[in-house]
């Protein structure tokens, strides 16, 4: 009777420590997982920031009235962000991250600055070596 209550006890003590070591475990995982969310966005981030740098330059070096269009998807891997475009260069902000792309000509754009609302087609036109950015609906 007295080897049954000290195994009781140490079953008991064993699945404590399983629930706990268990609990670690799912805590780490979900920080991981939360790591690699935020590794996306930014890599998304890098992708459409690169991208637009890339039309502002090529539009540029190709000279007067050409024109490219881009598509700028409706969220960042589930995220919400803005982009905007000055002198300096191409800035999306997504989730309380900054990414940034130089262009490469200072002081080419036609209005200081622009803010680009996702899901929306942009054409970005060069208007004698005055790079505009138009959006369509």
């Amino acid at each position: 009777m007295d080897s049954k209550g000290i195994f009781n006890i140490e079953m008991f003590i064993v699945m404590i420590i399983l629930l706990i070591l268990f609990s670690m475990l799912l805590s780490f995982s979900i920080e991981e997982f939360s790591a690699l969310d935020e590794t996306q966005n930014r890599k998304e981030s890098r992708i459409i920031v690169s991208d637009i740098s890339e039309i502002i330059n090529d539009v540029y070096m190709k000279g007067d009235s050409f024109s490219r269009k881009y598509y700028l998807p409706e969220k960042i891997n589930t995220q919400t962000y803005v982009i905007q475009i000055n002198d300096t260069g191409v800035f999306v902000n997504s989730h309380y991250q900054i990414t940034y792309s130089q262009i490469l000509p200072k002081n080419i754009l036609k209005s200081k600055k622009y803010v680009l609302i996702p899901g929306y087609v942009y054409e970005f036109k060069n208007n004698n070596n005055s790079i505009e950015i138009i959006k369509y609906d």
